[in-house]
């Protein structure tokens, strides 16, 4: 150890206390990690008295080589000359490499004698220097860097030294600490208030409506909102029960998320409502949020009305186009009970002539002529309501009758062509909700499509005894009711499967088929809450419908049951139809029920009538001659707006509109053929006196 002076002992501790002060002011003043580094290495210089002072970080590469963060010192090319590493090797060996590597403070107390500084000994005496004290930054095994500073004496680090540079070192790892975590911070709050720029700009920006609610009331909304729920500002969204802007027919359905928000995201149809009352079709993505520290709820509402519209009119476009492939169907399937009906009647009339008909027998006939009329009005009525654009509400129905309605015309049409078609319906009903003929165009567009398939089929293999087969099932599991229809057809190839439901995507030849029919199935069965689906099939196709049951079909069987029927007494029913053997026939049933009844040829003679002998009910056709039916009733409604009014029509026209105008509690619109317990039942609860 070489003897220095106590002078210059002292004056080495003063520098080196002095060094240690600036850089504890160093650390407060510090705006970021390099400028604070860069600073220590002048205060250790210029400050401290020392040659060269400078800062490694670790480098985690094979090499394991050091990286210089920040130097000072009249001599820092010698930094350029060394090579520096912190790997256990000969190169790595050297005070700063074993500073990193164990942790330790690394001392050089004379570097012409240490055989550990061989490497670096000439480049650091060319410089001048002679001792050196490397500082590990950091704590335990997370090691930073490391501080190492070279003085041109010899032995220039005592232990106050030491202790003092220690000092420093554990400081200046603080300071790297707390900028480190200052950086972090000021890193996160760029990011948070960037990531609220973009959320910000997004909810602006999106042409969807955004509300966030909290238990029915709504906190937030977007300034799309304002524009899709017609209000002045989004501010005037926001308090509003979330309620008030829902359809009554779907208050029930959205009471039951609001008090009960399910975990999930889903897409749902829901009609919503503007301030004005305007009633708008509208798809709802719901998801849980966390807003202003507590629970809300997230909606986003597109407004989908134009495209429902476009959706319909699709939707009618396939209906329209089923019904012509349907054509030659429909007339065996009406000739069928008229042929019925006109073997019976004139039979019975041939053995009344011939006095061989008894009573009973003859009441035999008419029961069949009776329900044969009754088919052939099911079957005229199907048609009419699966022709017209569907714009009811939705509505609770029987999945199982509108699968028997729908199977009836295309099993005819499949009979000619020798293919089969077999059942497996359950006799009690299930009930679904949504729209009976929208479900019935879905299951005879399945039924088509077989039929096309098995007729293609057919045709390409003439030879053998193959015979075409359908089968259509139903059969409620669970809460869902699984509809199936399946053929045994040339099945569907993987290609066409992937895109099978794809607007105008089609396999038939060209003329034979528009490519939107399993597509807009796919929308119905969807907007009722279910799913159309390929199912795996040998040899076939098959394909499943899955609807959820709505209620119980015990409940359904109560709210189906018709009410008691009041008694006749003496009112005076007045019949106007143009046609003079319909309208004495519904007199004579009506006079037989107990009632006065008046007939009458046109709606000018019935006015005439009703004048001079006003009736308690009016029954009356459409289309005449002479005072058509619509005047009729506008001027009877002009006379009293209370009187009861039957409108029996087979006009598909006229009557769809007056059902959607006029009929309420006291006007009915019934379509011929006219059932006549249905009608004696309307007109008992038109006379049934006020409760």
């Amino acid at each position: 150890m070489i003897a220095h002076s106590v002078a210059e002992q002292l004056r080495q501790i003063d520098r080196t206390v002095a060094a240690v002060t600036r850089s504890t002011e160093a650390l407060v003043r510090a705006k970021d990690e390099n400028s604070l580094l860069d600073e220590i290495c002048h205060i250790a210089v210029e400050v401290g008295g020392y040659g060269l002072a400078w800062i490694g970080y670790p480098v985690h590469n094979p090499e394991r080589t050091v990286a210089i963060k920040a130097q000072a010192g009249m001599t820092t090319d010698y930094l350029n000359r060394i090579g520096l590493s912190w790997a256990d090797s000969d190169l790595g060996r050297g005070p700063t490499g074993t500073a990193l590597r164990t942790g330790t403070t690394q001392v050089l107390r004379d570097m012409e004698r240490d055989a550990k500084f061989t490497p670096w000994r000439d480049a650091a005496l060319d410089c001048g220097f002679r001792s050196s004290i490397s500082l590990p930054l950091g704590h335990g095994s997370e090691r930073l860097g490391a501080l190492t500073i070279y003085a041109f004496e010899p032995d220039a680090f005592d232990a106050d030294v030491i202790r003092l540079l220690e000092d420093l070192a554990s400081n200046l790892t603080y300071g790297i600490g707390a900028l480190r975590m200052k950086a972090e911070h000021d890193h996160a709050v760029q990011e948070l208030a960037e990531s609220e720029e973009r959320y910000r700009s997004l909810i602006e920006l999106s042409p969807d409506a955004i509300l966030v609610h909290r238990e029915g009331i709504i906190l937030f909304a977007s300034l799309a909102s304002a524009g899709i729920f017609g209000a002045p500002q989004p501010a005037n969204l926001v308090g509003r029960r979330l309620l008030d802007l829902t359809h009554p027919d779907f208050h029930p359905t959205a009471t039951r998320r609001i008090e009960a928000p399910p975990a999930d995201s889903n897409l749902i149809e829901y009609r919503m409502l503007r301030l004005d009352g305007t009633p708008f079709e509208a798809e709802i993505v719901a998801t849980n949020f966390s807003f202003h520290g507590r629970a809300a709820r997230l909606l986003v509402v597109r407004d989908v009305t134009e495209r429902k519209q476009v959706q319909e009119q699709l939707m009618q476009a396939t209906k329209l186009a089923t019904l012509g492939e349907m054509a030659a169907g429909l007339v065996h399937e009406l000739s069928q009970p008229l042929n019925i009906i006109r073997l019976t009647a004139e039979g019975a009339l041939l053995f009344i002539e011939r006095g061989k008909g008894s009573p009973e027998w003859i009441a035999e006939q008419l029961q069949l002529v009776a329900d044969q009329a009754q088919r052939t009005a099911e079957i005229i009525d199907d048609i009419r309501i699966f022709s017209r654009r569907d714009n009811s509400p939705l509505q609770v129905f029987d999945a199982v009758a509108a699968v028997r309605a729908a199977i009836g015309v295309p099993g005819s049409q499949m009979r000619p062509d020798d293919i089969a078609l077999v059942t497996n319906l359950p006799s009690a009903p299930v009930p679904v909700r949504g729209r009976r003929v929208q479900l019935e165009q879905v299951v005879m567009n399945l039924l088509s499509n077989a039929h096309h398939a098995l007729k293609e089929k057919r045709e390409r293999h003439p030879a053998g005894d193959w015979r075409g087969t359908v089968r259509v099932s139903a059969e409620a599991i669970g809460r869902d009711l699984r509809i199936v229809v399946l053929d045994n057809g040339p099945g569907i190839p993987p290609e066409v499967r992937a895109r099978i439901f794809e607007p105008f995507f089609t396999t038939k030849d060209a003329g034979r088929g528009t490519g939107l029919g399993l597509s807009v199935s796919f929308g119905i069965i969807n907007a009722m809450g279910g799913r159309l689906e390929v199912l795996d099939q040998e040899g076939g196709a098959c394909f499943g419908i899955s609807l959820p049951i709505d209620i119980t079909a015990e409940e359904f069987a109560e709210n189906r049951a018709p009410p008691p029927l009041p008694s006749a007494g003496d009112a005076h029913i007045m019949v106007v139809d143009d046609e003079e053997r319909a309208g004495e026939a519904l007199g004579r049933s009506l006079r037989e029920l107990g009632y006065r009844v008046s007939v009458c040829a046109s709606g000018s003679q019935a006015w005439e009538r009703f004048q001079a002998d006003p009736a308690d009910v009016v029954i009356t056709d459409l289309r005449m001659p002479a005072g058509g039916g619509e005047q009729l009733v506008e001027r009877l409604r002009d006379f009293d707006p209370l009187l009861p009014i039957v409108i029996a029509s087979g006009h598909l026209g006229a009557t769809e509109r007056l059902a959607d105008n006029l009929q309420d509690d006291r006007c009915a619109v019934m379509k011929k053929p006219v059932a006549l317990g249905k009608l004696g039942e309307i007109i008992a609860n038109f006379l049934e006196p006020p409760k």
